[in-house]
């Protein structure tokens, strides 16, 4: 954008690193309804079948680079950042997984519906494009929620090519919805921030032995989904009572046929895939593919302590101008 320079924000990028977003904003309406499985509301065992012979595990990451104050001379305070967002795929057949479809991208964004300039930085021997992307929140966070939904779009162009020949596409984290309606996809969400079940209900989940699950329930809201809680693995003595559970979603459009089918191989073939405490702290929730993804991803993202001098050097030589 003309006339707009770019100002550094001189504290670390990952200051508010422990504000953690999940997804979309949620808006559901009341209690779901539990009945749409028709079993009762009790734990259900795993099915006896065989693992698909493709499943897919996709994630992101993300990471701020550097934060900065826009100056348009209208005194108003424009907050962005310098952002990387990573996506990408674990393709697991019978007898190999390797990585696949993954993609790094980087923007630049800023609040209060400003376009910034795109912005090249040199890194060493490499050039790094980042795209301008804005929002039309003043939020202090609004910059890091519009890298958050970037991030999902780059999860959903991974995702939708796979479901093609995938038995199913288990993506970490809530849904992405701007995905087509009938991917076969399965969101996994190892953060409980909400139960969605009556206190009554919930109690199941306590109850829950390892490979069970509840039976699906109906999330209705803006975005309704298709969910049921799976444990993965059993507490310590000394771990809460819903430690190891994760709670799994599919989209309403697929049905509750094929919600059920998805609910059943998750129940079958995800408990197989559970990482131990010493290899990841976040075990048994975070899954052995999509913790292994992460660290891929991670690394391809480049060293941010060069990224973070790139961009202070490209802004000191802007302001010698």
């Amino acid at each position: 954008m003309a006339n707009t320079r770019l100002r550094l924000d001189p504290w670390p990028a990952d200051y508010e690193s422990a504000i953690q977003i999940d997804g979309f904003d949620d808006d559901s309406e009341g209690p779901p309804d539990i009945t749409v499985e028709g079993v009762g509301w009790k734990p259900i065992e795993p099915t006896s079948q065989a693992r698909p012979d493709l499943i897919h595990f996709v994630d992101g990451v993300r990471r701020i680079e550097a934060r900065v104050i826009l100056d348009d001379g209208s005194n108003h305070l424009i907050r962005g950042l310098f952002g990387s967002v990573a996506a990408g795929a674990v393709r697991v057949g019978r007898k190999r997984a390797e990585y696949e479809s993954l993609w790094v991208q980087r923007f630049v964004v800023a609040g209060s519906g400003i376009t910034p300039d795109a912005q090249s930085l040199c890194v060493a021997n490499t050039t790094l494009s980042f795209h301008p992307r804005s929002t039309e929140k003043t939020e202090p966070r609004a910059p890091l929620d519009r890298l958050q939904t970037l991030m999902r779009e780059e999860e959903a162009m991974v995702a939708a090519p796979l479901a093609a020949d995938s038995a199913c596409v288990f993506a970490d984290g809530p849904l992405n919805y701007s995905t087509a309606p009938d991917l076969p996809a399965v969101g996994i969400v190892k953060s409980l921030y909400k139960a969605y079940l009556e206190p009554v209900h919930f109690g199941l989940v306590r109850q829950l032995n390892k490979g069970q699950r509840t039976p699906v329930f109906l999330i209705t809201g803006k975005y309704n989904r298709f969910s049921w809680y799976l444990r993965v693995g059993t507490p310590r003595p000394m771990d809460h009572d819903i430690a190891g559970v994760l709670r799994l979603e599919a989209r309403s459009e697929l049905g509750i046929k094929q919600a059920i089918q998805l609910a059943n191989l998750s129940a079958a073939c995800i408990p197989a895939f559970v990482a131990e405490s010493f290899r990841d702290p976040r075990a048994p929730q975070n899954l052995l593919p999509v913790g292994a993804l992460e660290r891929e991803l991670r690394h391809r993202l480049g060293d941010p302590l060069s990224i973070r001098r790139a961009i202070e050097a490209k802004l000191f030589a802007e302001t010698k101008q």
